[in-house]
């Protein structure tokens, strides 16, 4: 008989922790507001945003403030870019998709971490040296960063930012 009822135990809390990931799963808007800790759950990266599904076209103007055309002047983006923010408070998590294009960041406002997720990215400092990076890359971009961003085909990246270092909006 206690083999019996701590099978049904394992399965009632089974049911009940596939419910809670469930539930976990679908939370994927940001929160501006302070979660009671009772409410705090972990957040899942949904597969389908990883895989470019769901994503919404960006406002190309959030970049401005550090972003330029490849040759200095003012940046019309050649491609668009869409995104699914997961989470925002003292870190920002988000997937974003673009390219093929090619900018020039005049200093990056954060740190970033980046992994990505579909196609390739190369970083050119003003020095020459360039830093390759493919699908399945990881890798963080430091604060202060100048140099050209290039897409060269469609791409996709995991960001990981800390909020303090934002843009007031």
């Amino acid at each position: 008989m206690k083999t019996h009822r701590r099978l049904l135990v394992f399965a009632l809390a089974s049911i009940s922790l596939a419910l809670f990931a469930n539930d976990a799963r679908t939370e994927t808007q940001p929160s501006k507001e302070t979660t009671p800790m009772s409410e705090i759950v972990p957040i899942a990266i949904g597969k389908s945003f990883l895989e470019g599904k769901g994503l919404v076209e960006d406002d190309p103007s959030e970049y401005d403030d550090y972003t330029k055309s490849a040759d200095g002047g003012k940046r019309e983006p050649t491609s668009r870019s869409s995104s699914h923010i997961f989470h925002h408070d003292k870190i920002h998590v988000s997937v974003i998709e673009a390219g093929p294009d090619k900018v020039r960041i005049e200093g990056l406002p954060y740190d970033e971490f980046v992994h990505i997720v579909m196609g390739r990215l190369i970083l050119t400092l003003d020095d020459g040296r360039k830093f390759e990076f493919e699908q399945g890359d990881s890798f963080i971009v430091p604060k202060g960063f100048v140099g050209m961003w290039e897409m060269p085909e469609r791409y996709r990246e995991l960001v990981v930012v800390d909020t303090e270092a934002l843009p007031a909006p």
